[in-house]
């Protein structure tokens, strides 16, 4: 999202700011698209599996893996769009296309970043109260959450349509209008879509981890609950560095638009971080994988102990998060 035109000062130019961030985007999204398609689609596959094993245990966390990586996997298709669409000198009237390929792109962010919170969440409740929570947690419950995540983005992309107001010259991705970066717009974006999630996880993760290294007995099943602890740590590590830049480069850029900013060296610093932080939160499409690596390790590690032959320690209960 960049803002090129629209600071309030003419005098300004942010064109060698525009230059540079098309350079490192063609660097970030060639690699990105090839990884991001070929993982999220692998990582669908995997947790197909699972599912279609009938391993009620793993079905909750299945189910919410898959949702992200298809909003993952929407997100990566978009970047050639977004590409292609975003060229200098390409100003024109605004086009269904290009509002669609930016609805797309911030709806599979907001998408992703509600997915991993009920993750987080759900895996807290489960470890916390696995018996209490055990009903609430059936693939048929949990795919109304995914549908409830899918309807919730979609109905609060409506502003996106509104981006570039009335104007008949313009870049896709560019000359957002004022609207825009009002208050009524921008807070509630920062704060449901971002920080009371950031809140959630924080918590939850921290929460989870802790009650999984003050189990009393630590040498009963330690190797499923370090596989859990490493699944919790890299959700959350993933999702502050995906996005923590990208919601802090929006309420700078608030800032700017509403005139607490005025320097020139100031708003091009601004626009060129924010523009980086987007370009670089797309990484996140492919840092998800290590989210799914340590969630299929976690799961192969609980199936193992579910194999083990009887007169073998089993799994502790307390360990257990069942997916």
């Amino acid at each position: 999202m960049n803002t090129s035109g629209l600071h309030g000062s003419e005098n300004c130019s942010l064109g060698d700011v525009d230059e540079l961030v098309r350079t490192v985007q063609l660097a970030v999204y060639v690699p990105t698209f090839l990884l991001g398609l070929l993982l999220n689609a692998l990582a669908i596959r995997r947790f197909c599996t699972f599912l279609t094993r009938r391993w009620p245990a793993y079905a909750a966390t299945s189910i919410y893996m898959i949702n992200l990586a298809v909003f993952d996997l929407l997100l990566v298709l978009s970047l050639p769009f977004k590409v292609a669409l975003d060229r200098p000198g390409s100003a024109a009237p605004v086009t269904p296309l290009c509002t669609f390929v930016e609805c797309l792109y911030f709806v599979s962010m907001y998408g992703g970043i509600f997915t991993i919170c009920f993750i987080s969440l759900d895996r807290f409740l489960a470890i916390r109260y696995p018996i209490l929570v055990s009903h609430l947690r059936s693939p048929r419950k949990i795919l109304g959450i995914c549908f409830a995540i899918w309807v919730l983005v979609w109905a609060g992309s409506s502003p996106i349509y509104n981006f570039h107001g009335k104007a008949t010259d313009y870049r896709c991705f560019h000359n957002m209008s004022n609207d825009t970066w009002s208050a009524k717009v921008l807070f509630p974006l920062e704060v449901f879509g971002f920080l009371f999630p950031m809140g959630i996880m924080g918590f939850c993760s921290s929460r989870s981890i802790h009650i999984l290294l003050s189990s009393r007995d630590r040498s009963q099943d330690w190797g499923h609950r370090r596989a859990c602890i490493w699944t919790i740590a890299s959700n959350l590590a993933v999702f502050v560095v995906s996005f923590l830049p990208v919601h802090l480069s929006f309420f700078l850029q608030f800032l700017v638009r509403n005139d607490f900013i005025v320097e020139c060296t100031a708003k091009q610093n601004i626009s060129l971080f924010l523009q980086l932080s987007l370009c670089f939160s797309n990484i996140n499409c492919c840092l998800d994988v290590f989210c799914y690596y340590f969630v299929i390790r976690e799961f192969r590690t609980g199936i193992m102990a579910l194999q083990r032959p009887r007169g073998k320690p089993a799994r502790s209960e307390t360990a257990t998060t069942r997916g």
